[in-house]
Formats: structure tokens, C-alpha cells, sequence
């Protein structure tokens, strides 16, 4: 891994959104720290300086991250619901040599089970008689399903060879971090592998991972759009 500066060592922290990622990420930042720049809020104006973290809407997450690029600042996103417009970020950035780092899930924990599941699908893709579903759980204030990390996962299947359908299906109640269930069913027997989130500071502590490695990729004018696989 590159060597990465300590928040203390970065430019104040712009946090884009104030739900509850944003929420969580300023004050890991904080508690690792770092020091916080403008905390923006819906409808207020704001520039990009130093580094930024954009946690917000799907309809608004392309906008602010052009906004980042176009002024040359590094950026961090983990909002989800957007990826169809990666390309034009990819080439966004390529042009104005930025960095932009975007994932649908900070944890650590959750990039480990995604490496799981891609082996576990090339397994599975010489086996006959399994079908591959996905069911992911969140709180009700989710407004994106499936969720992004529930995608990610698929694509991560597929990845691994997995040649056939992988239903993916979604609920929302009370408050729940995040919960997603990998499963291949046969008339015989299941296999199951699953992430459970007990609390957003997993996606905090990641995120700021994230952010110290963007910073050292600006420093040393390594631009590009990043994601977990490049991160570990």
C-alpha cells in the first residue's frame, strides 16, 4: 500500500450531505484528526477546496462530482443509484486530471465478502442443479433499491463466473445498518454468505480510509476514478 498522510496532515474536510453517512464520515474524520472544512447542507452554495466527501442523491451525486473535477479537487463519493453515468466521470477525470474515488460500500468487511463470492462463484459455475439470489435489508429512510452494495455483490458473482441469473431482491424496515444475504439453494442443501453491519462506523472508518489514499494519489498527480478493488 502507498504511504498514506494522516487526516491531520490533509486539507479540511468538505462534507457534502448531511445524512447519515455524512454524518458519520465528518466525525470519524473528526476523531481521526482531521479537521472539518463546510458541512453542506441541501440548497446551500458551496465550492470545492482541499478534499470532499459526497454522500447525497443519485440525481445530484453526478453534478457535484463534476463540480469537484472541473475545479481540480479530489473527491470521495458514497452515494449510490448513479453508476450508469461512470463513464462520463471516468473521462471527466481522465481529461482534467482528477481524482475521484466512488464506492457503493466503505466497509471493509463488505469488499472482503464481495472477493468471497466471486470464488465461491467460479465454485459453483461447475456445479449443476444451484440457483444464485441476493436479498439485501436496510432502514426505510433507503431510498435507492437494491441497494448499491447489493449490485456491487452481483456484479462480483458474475465476475466470478457465475453464468446464470442472480434474482436480487430488497426490504426496508426500522433502522437496520445493512444486511446482505448471498445464497445458492439446490434441492439438497443451501449455502449461505452474509454481511451484517452493526453500526456505520465500519463505512466511516473506510471512508476515511479512502480518503487518505486519494489524497496521496493527488499528491503524487496519480489521477484517475478509483474504487475498493484499487484500495486494497
Amino acid at each position: 500500500m502507498i504511504q498514506l498522510p494522516r487526516p491531520s496532515q490533509m486539507p479540511p474536510l468538505t462534507v457534502v450531505g448531511a445524512g447519515k453517512l455524512g454524518q458519520a464520515v465528518a466525525r470519524a474524520w473528526s476523531d481521526a484528526g482531521g479537521s472539518l472544512g463546510v458541512q453542506v447542507q441541501t440548497g446551500m452554495a458551496w465550492s470545492p477546496v482541499g478534499i470532499v466527501f459526497e454522500a447525497t442523491e443519485p440525481t445530484a451525486a453526478v453534478g457535484n462530482l463534476t463540480r469537484c473535477i472541473d475545479a481540480g479537487v479530489p473527491v470521495v463519493t458514497g452515494t449510490t443509484g448513479w453508476h450508469q453515468d461512470l463513464d462520463p466521470v471516468k473521462r471527466a477525470a481522465a481529461e482534467r486530471g482528477t481524482s475521484v474515488f466512488w464506492s457503493t460500500n466503505f466497509s471493509p468487511g463488505v469488499h472482503a465478502t464481495n472477493l468471497i463470492a466471486r470464488e465461491a462463484a467460479r465454485v459453483f459455475a461447475l456445479l449443476e442443479g444451484y440457483d444464485a439470489s441476493i436479498h439485501e435489508v436496510h432502514h426505510t429512510q433507503k431510498k435507492d433499491a437494491p441497494s448499491g452494495t447489493a449490485l456491487t455483490l452481483k456484479s462480483h458473482v458474475k465476475q466470478g463466473g457465475w453464468p446464470d441469473p442472480v434474482a436480487v431482491t430488497s426490504e426496508r424496515t426500522g433502522d437496520v445498518v445493512g444486511l446482505h444475504t448471498l445464497a445458492w439453494n439446490s434441492v439438497h442443501d443451501a449455502v449461505v454468505l452474509q454481511h451484517e453491519a452493526k453500526s456505520r462506523q465500519g463505512f466511516a472508518e473506510g471512508a476515511v480510509l479512502a480518503l487518505r489514499w486519494t489524497w496521496a494519489k493527488h499528491l503524487a498527480n496519480d489521477h484517475g476514478v478509483y474504487t475498493m478493488t484499487d484500495l486494497f
